[in-house]
């Protein structure tokens, strides 16, 4: 698999205390990379850092091999760096057409409207419901909302941060099945995560964070075996 994203020794603070410390890690294509970790763990952190809307202090971030450091938010989703943040962010007052609308990059009709085309297939409902607004939508019906604007931007890696949060199993099931097949389209996915049971079942790798550092890392299989490592690191926050 291609190599698209290179996090390499991070450091992020807030003012004067710092967050993450000396973090790691890559996403290649066709892979579902997850973050695992309890609550103030710095998961939320490392995304925006990621993305640019926070500053770093020590070490890079290469897309594609190029560093990407000093290019600000809008011009790594530009990219292809394209970020889902915690909570569901669609614009309440708009149609769901008119979200997705809002996202687009491409300036050619006919590459927008496959593009779109590709997004009503990953999420058939949001079809259906093209016409409404989007805050009459349920929680679970907003999170493919959100998913689904971020793939009208085209991305190369996609960054989803906490998408299963206050969705019931069903939705998560449905959401977890449309982010396999944005990774089967080359996609390459970080999914941060507390919900452990769900983001095993779909990652090639697993890095957990604890306190702003890597507290443990291996192939996803590692993590399903072990239930001895699971509840070291994760026994709080395993959602399952």
């Amino acid at each position: 698999m291609t190599l698209l994203l290179e996090v390499d020794s991070l450091a992020v603070s807030y003012g004067t205390r710092r967050i993450i410390w000396d973090f790691s890690i890559d996403v290649r294509t066709n892979e579902i990379s997850a973050l695992l970790g309890p609550n103030g763990a710095g998961k939320t952190t490392l995304a925006k850092a990621i993305a640019g809307s926070l500053p770093v202090i020590a070490g890079d971030i290469r897309l594609e091999g190029r560093s990407i450091l000093r290019v600000e938010p809008e011009g790594r989703a530009r990219r292809g760096l394209i970020h889902v943040p915690q909570g569901r962010r669609v614009f309440a007052d708009l149609t769901v057409s008119e979200n997705l609308s809002v996202a687009r990059f491409a300036a050619d009709k006919r590459a927008r409207q496959e593009t779109l085309d590709l997004v009503y297939a990953l999420f058939p409902k949001l079809e259906e419901l093209e016409h409404r607004q989007a805050g009459s939508l349920s929680g679970g019906e907003q999170q493919m909302l959100a998913v689904g604007r971020a793939m009208m931007a085209e991305p190369k890696v996609l960054i989803l941060d906490e998408p299963s949060l206050g969705l019931s199993p069903v939705m998560v099931e449905n959401l977890y099945r449309a982010i396999v097949s944005v990774k089967d389209r080359g996609v390459g996915v970080l999914l941060i995560e507390q919900m452990v049971g769900a983001a095993l079942s779909v990652a090639n790798d697993v890095t957990v964070l604890e306190n702003g550092r890597v507290a443990a890392h291996g192939d996803v299989e590692t993590f399903r075996s072990s239930r001895e490592l699971l509840d070291a690191y994760l026994g709080g926050s395993r959602g399952e």
